[in-house]
């Protein structure tokens, strides 16, 4: 079942992954989510901003320099990220800049956790014990408590890259929902035979860096084929970046509420896309997981699988 015509909802994630997003960024989308009279769900990484780390991405997996050349990534990030954690000292995300991270749920969005360290989880997770999994999360979740006085309700694997082990912790957690992977609507996983009781509300939509230069020319294109796809798709959710709505193509994402509004269509927390889901009467699917590409991304990410 979907949503009607009238009604239609678009869950709206903002991620944020760096210290320059978090400074720069979630201010700048907050300003304009106003101006539009929208809300989302803004998942914060807390600890250190190791962006730079993804260097060494470029030995270890094929297609990840050619992304960052055609998505602009040293205009889009800067050269104070691009050297985070290298050559230069981290700098703390969501824990350095604490009033920014209250003005998200002070201006009615929802917010989450993303990561403690995100470089880390995305390029490390399988190497990862699992007390080293355990802390990850554990030290996420303890900072999001210390700046906003209440443990997260939601969780966000960092680069739609989670395991049975991350999903199993969460469910410690006792979370409303997580949006850990990709896929087309929200649901239950299975692991080791058995559902879990934290639905995922996983990304349906490709992201503005997974298209620019290689499905799409641009952004306006791009944005262009997610108003189709929103008005198409039974339980759609886009995942924006602080550091690139938030950044240079802020814009872009200002045409694009605006053309969203006018077919009808209403970005939403992805807390409230559950819920109006769970109305429809109709139990969740419960799907196993694995791994799978996406296009324009390197490597695999987390999903159902549907077979």
């Amino acid at each position: 079942m979907t949503a009607t015509a009238a009604m239609r909802l678009l869950g709206l994630r903002i991620d944020v992954d760096t210290h320059e997003g978090m400074k720069r960024g979630v201010p700048a989308l907050l300003d304009l989510f106003h101006e539009a009279g929208v809300k989302g769900t803004f998942y914060l990484s807390m600890g250190p901003d190791n962006a730079g780390k993804a260097i060494f991405n470029v030995l270890r997996r094929p297609g990840f320099l050619g992304k960052m050349r055609r998505t602009g990534a040293a205009r889009v990030y800067g050269l104070r990220t691009v050297l985070s954690g290298t050559l230069l000292p981290a700098r703390m995300i969501a824990l350095a800049l604490p009033d920014v991270a209250r003005r998200v749920t002070a201006e009615g969005h929802e917010a989450g956790v993303h990561a403690w360290d995100h470089r880390r989880w995305q390029d490390k997770l399988p190497r990862l014990s699992p007390n080293q999994v355990a802390a990850q999360l554990g030290r996420a979740r303890q900072a999001f408590i210390d700046i906003f006085g209440q443990p997260p309700r939601t969780f966000a694997a960092p680069a739609w890259f989670g395991d049975e082990r991350s999903l199993q912790i969460e469910e410690w957690y006792a979370l409303g929902y997580a949006s850990d992977c990709r896929g087309v609507e929200p649901f239950l996983p299975v692991v080791g035979g058995k559902a879990l009781a934290t639905p995922q509300v996983p990304t349906t939509l490709p992201t503005l860096d997974e298209a620019l230069g290689d499905t799409h020319a641009d952004a306006r294109a791009f944005y262009d084929s997610i108003l189709d796809a929103a008005s198409s798709a039974a339980w759609p959710v886009l995942t924006v970046h602080a550091e690139i709505e938030g950044g240079p193509y802020a814009d872009d994402l200002r045409r694009f509420l605006r053309e969203a509004a006018a077919r009808g269509i209403r970005p939403a927390p992805l807390g409230e896309v559950l819920a109006a889901r769970r109305a429809t009467g109709v139990p969740l699917p419960r799907y196993r997981m694995g791994y799978g590409p996406v296009p324009g991304r390197h490597g695999t990410v987390f999903m159902p699988q549907r077979s």
